[in-house]
């Protein structure tokens, strides 16, 4: 049996005793999704791993989605990785970044809801973490779904959201974006395929508006959603230490990152789990 602690009332669960470098049993791989799938998101800690064994460790969870990436973010760094590792860093050559999202805070978001089938799962695993800051927050959309007052869930039920994500950006309307490269219409509310539970699908970096809405309603509900979804009780924010691998459910969870300094190293590899279905 798989042995974990949670990290919080609703959000986030720590895999212990498990070496990633190693194959998992199949009996292992099914009882962390199970617990990746309740808890939204899980934590390895202590792992030492090439990027071959990143992608293979990886890719027991689920099909392992190549990256792609705008020709104007394809740096240097990022094309010594292998084709399916993202590099996440503030780390600069001749004074560019060699990897995605570089600096600063990140506000929160699920990964590619902009596509039309959005990835599964995002990990993220820590080569280096500066002294302080950098922390990612994870928040539980099912829990967040669940208490969401009833007139903003009537708000929601039933209507579709457009969202987009401007390259560059880490908040909306960031004025050093590149355009959209893809954006994509979804339900507000989504329906989890591994369990039937109801999430929450519209975030504060990526939901332009409610496509069936006046402009002044769609603004008023999502702006209220966003304060309420981020909210402390559904929230897990995580202190990264070398060696960390965690892994994020993209159908049921949004992730913020916080600021951190920018004389110090923060770098990252990020692998994603590939979607097969269209949210509902």
């Amino acid at each position: 049996m798989v042995e974990f602690r949670k990290l919080s009332r609703h959000t986030g669960a720590e895999i212990l005793g498990i070496d990633l470098a190693k194959p998992l049993a199949q009996s292992a791989v099914d009882e962390i999704w199970k617990l990746f799938v309740e808890h939204t998101m899980i934590l390895f800690r202590g792992q030492q791993l090439d990027q071959a064994e990143l992608v293979a460790a990886t890719s027991q969870f689920g099909k392992v989605a190549e990256i792609t990436r705008p020709k104007e973010v394809q740096t240097s760094g990022q094309k010594k990785l292998l084709p399916q590792i993202m590099l996440i860093t503030n780390i600069r050559e001749d004074g560019k970044p060699i990897g995605a999202h570089p600096d600063g805070e990140m506000w929160f978001h699920h990964d590619t809801i902009h596509r039309e089938i959005p990835t599964k799962a995002t990990l993220l695993y820590a080569q280096a973490v500066p002294t302080y800051g950098g922390n990612t927050a994870f928040a539980n959309l099912f829990a967040a779904y669940e208490a969401l007052p009833s007139d903003l869930k009537g708000g929601l039920e039933g209507r579709k959201a457009y969202n987009a994500f401007l390259y560059g950006s880490n908040k909306k309307g960031d004025p050093h974006a590149t355009k959209a490269v893809s954006y994509a219409v979804h339900p507000a509310i989504r329906s989890h395929e591994d369990n039937g539970r109801k999430a929450i699908y519209v975030d504060r970096l990526m939901t332009h508006h409610l496509v069936d809405a006046p402009e002044p309603e769609s603004q008023d509900i999502l702006e209220r959603v966003f304060d309420f979804i981020e909210r402390d009780e559904f929230v897990y924010e995580h202190v990264w230490r070398k060696g960390d691998v965690v892994m994020w459910d993209n159908r049921s969870s949004i992730h913020a990152r916080r600021d951190f300094p920018g004389d110090q190293v923060r770098l990252m590899w990020r692998t994603t789990i590939a979607g097969d279905v269209r949210p509902v």
